[in-house]
């Protein structure tokens, strides 16, 4: 029996980006999570959650075959934590 190598279904590239929006991903879901633990009040940390839900949605279904929703991610996403880390969310 041969064992015949496949050629790789992506390259390295394409995997350093994916997980690099993987990364930013969560680094965006993590800096809401930060501002839900301290919101100052229920309706604030509500808010927070609906803008967060979408990205653990993406987070969850995002792949190297996503090609362009990875790329989107790593130019937009670097912004929208700078945001949320300052406080330009849920408010």
């Amino acid at each position: 029996m041969t064992n015949h190598a496949r050629p790789p279904r992506w390259t390295a590239a394409e995997m350093d980006s994916y997980e690099r929006a993987r990364d930013l991903l969560n680094a965006v879901i993590s800096a809401y999570s930060g501002r839900i633990g301290v919101a100052p009040g229920p309706d604030v940390a509500r808010a927070l959650r609906a803008e967060r839900a979408p990205l653990l949605a993406e987070r969850d279904s995002l792949s190297a075959d996503d090609r362009e929703r990875v790329a989107e991610i790593l130019f937009e996403m670097p912004e929208r934590l700078r945001s949320v880390r300052a406080g330009g969310a849920g408010e």
